[in-house]
């Protein structure tokens, strides 16, 4: 539902008019002129421009909660007019305009709508390149085992095959099956440059700085800063793992042998099937935030998509949850983390569209601190029942993958913005960043297969920024109530507060809300050493 919009100021001649009518009587004045009609208020372009905004997502949401949840067809017949009127040169017209008059919220607001409308014209731009690349990769399948297996079951695969030299025969299948839709993924990559071009902008990386309102060298910094403040702890997680799990030195371990790695530091009996839902609820309503009044859909039926869904079709009122929880690691991780975003959506009440509705990076930070709450040794410990032997391999796999996320988002980010400089890394080079980055030798196949995937936008970077967001959000927490901070109530005040803003803060604003100096990697590597030690490892 469109949000109600403000009446227009009384005009003058009236509303004197009503102060006269209830003063005193007076002498009649002599016969005055006639005052000119008023002149019909202008229509605000940025009201009706926010209004279509917020009636097309939440259109979009339910199209894509009944195709999600019921399996119906998700695509309109036609395109919504709410869409035609904000793809119009003039809705992107009027906001760049008033950006370039605006400061503090109203700035920040502006940005977050300008960057929604950008990205409807992208995509616009973009849809026939991007359908035939996800169709080529739909294609995409290798022989293995005298049958076809689609290349997307590959790391499920290699999770479940105990010979290394069987897993390095799948990595090559694999690399030879993605062969054939890098042609489609390079002709994305320039109808994405040519889509920014249509916008002004010089390539798709100078749109993608200008969208996150912060320069290239900034972003190419904090990634910088990742892999120099996560290394130590990083490399000795994996040595400790791979030693430990696969028997291997960490000069024998691949890319390959990573699924398999974290697969084998996992105990299933600790995340039944039947207790995630009420685990996850369980946590939320210790920390006062109780999901009542969003609508979840936590059961398995046919037509109904498993994966769990998280979608705020007009927050704070209308969040919605799908999921069909089953056992294991991931997808407890996965359920908290829905859930986890559920409830941000839920706390995000500023009363302006853009903070309720629009950015990802703050909502993805909270989710993401909710979810790694399924490696977090103390709520393991009371959960999970099992002793810690047990579950000290979890926690040091969980601590793993985390940084492991951050440094190869910072990865891609820096060969990104290589490849947009003009400095296209050659094979060898990328193989150098990457061993860098993974602390371990990187083969050909792999190296290929990192560079094929393309994020001309830097997506990266806003993955980047809400795993540093997300670690320093648990820091906050554990120094205001304590290792045990997700039974505490002062913890949910704090969420709720910070919640309340949605996009209100950018990310940078963000990480200082929380108490630190500036979004950065410190955080995230001590997180990481205290969860290890609390396991019983040793760092250097």
């Amino acid at each position: 539902m469109r949000p109600l919009r403000r009446p227009p100021a009384l005009p003058a001649a009236l509303a004197l008019a009503a102060c006269l009518h209830r003063a005193p009587a007076a002498p009649t004045p002599p016969p005055a002129a006639s005052p000119a009609p008023a002149s019909p208020a202008r229509p605000d372009p940025l009201a009706a421009v926010r209004a279509d905004a917020e009636a097309l997502l939440a259109a979009q949401g339910e199209r894509l909660w009944r195709a999600w949840t019921r399996g119906e067809d998700g695509e309109p017949a036609s395109p919504p007019p709410e869409l035609e009127r904000l793809l119009a040169p003039g809705a992107l017209a009027a906001v760049e305009g008033a950006l370039g008059r605006a400061d503090g919220d109203d700035r920040r607001a502006l940005e977050l709508l300008r960057a929604f409308l950008i990205g409807e014209r992208m995509a616009r731009d973009t849809r026939e390149t991007w359908a035939r690349l996800a169709a080529a990769r739909a294609r995409a399948v290798l022989r293995w085992d005298d049958r076809e297996v689609p290349a997307r079951q590959v790391p499920a695969l290699l999770a479940a095959e105990p010979d290394a030299a069987r897993r390095a025969a799948l990595e090559r299948a694999l690399a030879e099956a993605e062969l054939r839709w890098r042609p489609a993924a390079e002709a994305y990559r320039a109808a994405v440059d040519a889509a920014a071009r249509g916008l002004g902008r010089a390539s798709a990386a100078a749109l993608a700085e200008d969208l996150r309102a912060a320069p290239v060298e900034a972003l190419a910094a904090r990634a910088e800063d990742v892999l120099e403040t996560t290394q130590g702890p990083y490399r000795s997680l994996l040595e400790d793992l791979a030693r430990r799990e696969l028997g291997l030195p960490l000069a024998r371990l691949r890319g390959r042998d990573l699924p398999r790695l974290l697969l084998l530091a996992q105990d299933g009996r600790a995340f039944p099937a039947a207790a995630a839902v009420p685990r996850a609820l369980g946590t939320l309503r210790h920390l006062g935030l109780d999901l009542a009044g969003a609508t979840l859909d936590l059961e398995p039926r046919a037509g109904k998509d498993p994966r769990p869904l998280l979608l705020p079709v007009a927050p704070p009122g209308d969040v919605r949850v799908s999921a069909a929880p089953a056992g294991g690691a991931g997808e407890a991780r996965a359920l908290l983390r829905t859930l986890g975003g559920a409830a941000f959506h839920r706390g995000a009440a500023a009363a302006r569209l853009e903070f309720r509705r629009l950015g990802t990076v703050n909502a993805d930070a909270f989710a993401g601190l909710l979810e790694e709450l399924a490696g977090d040794p103390a709520w393991l410990a009371e959960h999970a029942g099992l002793t810690p032997h047990h579950l000290d391999p979890i926690v040091r796999a969980a601590a793993l993958r985390r940084l492991h996320a951050a440094r190869e988002a910072a990865a891609r980010l820096l060969l990104e913005l290589a490849r947009a400089g003009g400095r296209a890394a050659s094979p060898a080079a990328a193989r150098e960043a990457l061993a860098r980055a993974f602390a371990r030798p990187v083969d050909e196949d792999e190296a290929a297969a990192f560079l094929a995937e393309p994020h001309p936008l830097l997506r990266s970077a806003d993955r980047l920024a809400s795993v540093l967001l997300a670690a320093q959000a648990e820091d906050r927490l554990e120094r205001l109530a304590g290792s045990r901070w997700w039974k505490e109530a002062r913890s949910g005040a704090a969420l709720a507060e910070a919640f309340a803003g949605g996009s209100r803060l950018d990310p940078e604003a963000m990480a200082r809300a929380l108490g630190a100096e500036r979004l950065g990697a410190s955080a995230l590597a001590a997180r990481a050493r205290a969860r290890g030690e609390r396991a019983g490892m040793r760092f250097p």
